[in-house]
């Protein structure tokens, strides 16, 4: 710490926050450094000693971006019931895998993308107390739809007259959850997926249709059937059967990057 000696104490922290041990390594952060999370939306976690293996996790928002573009990151401790943002004086260091696709602010709250980042997977590690949690965010290129986050549908119902779902979310980890109206269980479905941006092809479990991207938050699906929350009525007699699910479009708009 000698070479500290006769800087400003201000600036002693600042050196301190944004140092790294290594390619992609960064220490916890320096004490007096402000933290946007602190007090908003979260408590802090009071004692760093309340850490508990497996109890901590990451959160980003947007839980993907593309090259040049900033993630904001939240690391929490879950509780019973409740969630703690976890002080930066508790973080005993950050990691970054690849390290040069991107780098990490002296506050550590946001993961700036490079610009010459390719396409592909950026995990971020932090250690606290001896437990670890990753997350993993993708770049995605420029020109290339991005699918994932949190999507609401833009009718109630599908052209078969069945409930739409509340909420889909498509999740970096290859999963879709899906949530309906009126249920007690935070996600009442889940399928795994895959994405063919080239040919626009979308596998949601066993099914396979096309997914059609209108502008950025905006996207239309179809060639599938979302399983119903609720079954509709049944048709008076004489009545023409429904469509099925099948034929519809679905058309959904993005509300938020978080789980």
């Amino acid at each position: 710490m000698s070479c500290f000696r006769f800087l400003p104490a201000a600036m002693v922290v600042m050196l301190m926050s944004c140092s790294t041990t290594g390619p992609g390594v960064y220490s916890g952060g320096g004490r007096g450094l402000e933290d946007p999370h602190s007090g908003k939306n979260l408590v802090d976690l009071p004692r760093c000693n309340e850490i508990y293996p497996d109890g901590t996790y990451l959160v980003a928002g947007p839980v993907a971006g593309r090259p040049g573009s900033r993630i904001e990151v939240r690391h929490v401790l879950g509780m019973g019931n409740s969630s703690y943002n976890i002080p930066l004086r508790c973080v005993d260091e950050w990691r970054i895998d690849p390290p040069e696709a991107a780098t990490l602010s002296a506050n550590r709250r946001f993961l700036d993308i490079s610009p010459d980042a390719a396409p592909g997977m950026i995990t971020l590690t932090a250690t606290a107390r001896g437990d670890s949690t990753s997350i993993t965010i993708p770049v995605i290129d420029s020109d290339a739809p991005n699918l994932y986050g949190s999507w609401i549908p833009a009718q109630t119902l599908s052209c078969a007259d069945e409930e739409m779902p509340s909420m889909v979310a498509i999740r970096p980890d290859g999963r879709v959850l899906i949530a309906y109206p009126d249920q007690m269980a935070r996600w009442q479905a889940e399928y795994t997926y895959s994405f063919d941006p080239d040919a626009g092809a979308f596998t949601l479990g066993t099914q396979t249709g096309q997914v059609r991207v209108l502008e950025e938050g905006r996207i239309v699906f179809s060639g599938f059937a979302f399983p119903s929350g609720r079954p509709p009525p049944p048709l008076p007699p004489g009545d023409p059967p429904r469509p099925s699910q099948a034929s519809c479009e679905f058309e959904f708009v993005r509300v938020g990057e978080q789980y």
